[in-house]
């Protein structure tokens, strides 16, 4: 094996291909680098996340202590609720439904519109339907067939169906599956109920054959910002080098390829330009303020023009 490395490594490293900065005159990016510009470091904001028919979400990312969902009306680009949210693992609906798990209280919710109000869902942690707990359920029943082996577990995938069926399945429209682990929301035409242990729907020939019809619920759009609805961003991507390539690895069968890059810019807002460049990628952060924020390195700054 380390003969074909010591073949696959040079290859490798002859096949990534390097450049020379193209503009060495050119100034680094640095918050208090000269020109007409002003560059305001401030807190994380939202990002875009999701959009309906109605409504434009942006949330926050890990980066941030304190995640919350911010709700704009898409039409009139308004500002309609900002909402604190226990993490950011959230779905949305194309009804502009919002659900989520809160891990501090372990229940799982849901704002709806268009008032976004906060409410707790039902539970159905489906534990009695394991194999132990449905034993103990129909003990007398399984002792008087003489039931074993596949037998024994042939009628309790039957008796978990007939339970799925009656508490689950009968009236479902359709699901929503949640970040956490093993949990989904049930949706039916008039309420929600919030499941555990989701993965029981998914078992056995029986329930598939079932859910076969029952699809997950439709998604919001996530694609917004590939359209015109924002303002074009001030910020241009000139051109992008790769100026070396590093090998990394503990040991001779995990190996990572690591580049240093310069990246190019300019940036234009109100007849005033500036270019410059940065080793890390910087992005214009889309939002409905009318705000110009660029992004690098896990900092955000609000820029604006010197008067």
């Amino acid at each position: 094996m380390t003969r074909y490395l010591l073949f696959i490594i040079p290859f490798i490293f002859f096949s990534c291909k390097t450049e020379e900065d193209k503009y060495p005159e050119m100034v680094v990016f640095d918050p208090n680098m000269k020109g007409d510009f002003i560059f305001e470091e401030i807190e994380p904001i939202p990002k875009y996340f999701r959009d309906t028919d109605t409504y434009v979400f942006f949330l926050t990312d890990n980066s941030t202590p304190k995640s919350r969902v911010v709700i704009y009306d898409k039409k009139s680009k308004r500002l309609v609720r900002s909402l604190a949210l226990s993490n950011n693992h959230i779905h949305i609906t194309s009804n502009s439904s919002i659900y989520g798990f809160d891990g501090k209280t372990e229940k799982a919710f849901k704002y709806l519109p268009p008032k976004f109000e906060k409410k707790y869902l039902e539970k159905n942690s489906l534990s009695h339907i394991d194999y132990e707990s449905l034993k103990k359920e129909y003990t007398p029943e399984i002792k008087s067939k003489k039931l074993e082996g596949q037998r024994l577990y042939d009628f309790l995938d039957k008796k978990r169906y007939e339970i799925l069926k009656k508490e689950i399945i009968d009236s479902l429209v359709c699901i929503t599956t949640l970040y956490k682990s093993n949990t989904a929301i049930a949706h039916y035409k008039h309420k929600d109920i919030y499941v555990e242990n989701s993965d029981y729907l998914y078992k056995g020939t029986f329930i598939k054959s079932k859910l076969k019809g029952v699809k997950d619920c439709s998604s919001s759009n996530f694609e917004l910002d590939k359209s015109n609805y924002f303002n074009k961003s001030p910020l241009t991507l000139i051109e992008h080098v790769t100026l070396d390539y590093n090998f990394t690895g503990s040991n001779h069968f995990v190996i990572g390829v690591n580049s240093s890059d310069l990246y190019y810019y300019e940036l234009i807002l109100k007849e005033k330009s500036k270019k410059f460049k940065s080793p890390y990628p910087i992005n214009n952060i889309m939002n409905l303020e009318n705000l110009v924020i660029l992004e690098t390195a896990n900092k955000y700054y609000k820029v604006s023009t010197k008067e």
